[in-house]
């Protein structure tokens, strides 16, 4: 097994993400209707699972990009910059979002939170899930442009030459797909039941690639 931890965090971060995104209980519920969800049927340890998934992809996301800086030309490593600056900024929406969500779960539940009356406890924790939300609609954008700047850096704009240049050039389209996604969704979020489980099967197959050492990893050569 490889001693790198880039391929460990991308295979295992997205599959504990999924896991807990496959479990959560919203899917386009806004408003109080997502308040109640989150209060009756959202789990705590499942929330737990679901950030340390995010944080492992994430900073396999950024290991990858520094592992593809070796090496690099100029343009290749602005690229790389570039992509860094959008992971870490996806990551801080990822984490504003997500904890709008977790501040819910615990108001709602917490009954050593001192409130005037329950009323006054909902609108709180209503008032932090809609700015939750609006963070949340930024985030594809971000994600999808790092995606964009590492696929670029890795393969330029020359067809893919073998498993390596070609699993890697898909981080462009469905980068893209990512960034579109505000625009192209519907009142369902239907696009986004798919997007996001594609991007995860991405980075758990790049890194599993990886592991197995069926494509070499960046800077190895």
């Amino acid at each position: 097994m490889s001693r790198n931890l880039t391929p460990i965090m991308l295979a295992l971060g997205p599959l504990m993400l999924l896991g807990a995104f496959s479990s959560w209980p919203l899917t386009n519920e806004v408003g109080a209707d997502g308040v109640n969800l989150l209060m009756n049927d959202a789990s705590v340890n499942m929330a737990v699972v679901g950030v340390l998934g995010m944080s492992l992809m994430f900073g396999g996301l950024h290991l990858l990009s520094m592992d593809m800086k070796k090496g690099a030309d100029r343009m290749s490593t602005q690229l790389l910059n570039m992509a860094d600056l959008f992971i870490f900024g996806t990551f801080g929406l990822f984490l504003l979002g997500f904890g709008g969500q977790l501040s819910v779960i615990l108001i709602t539940n917490d009954t050593t939170a001192i409130f005037e009356n329950q009323d006054a406890r909902e609108a709180v924790a209503l008032a932090i899930f809609n700015a939750g939300s609006g963070l949340w609609s930024l985030t594809p954008v971000a994600w999808g442009l790092a995606m964009i700047c590492m696929g670029l850096a890795h393969v330029g704009l020359k067809v893919p030459e073998g498993m390596t240049e070609g699993a890697f050039f898909m981080l462009m389209p469905i980068g893209l797909a990512n960034t579109l996604l505000p625009l192209i969704q519907d009142a369902e979020q239907a696009e986004f039941q798919i997007v996001f489980p594609l991007t995860m099967v991405l980075y758990i197959a790049l890194g599993g690639l990886m592991l197995t050492g069926n494509i070499d990893e960046p800077g190895s050569e």
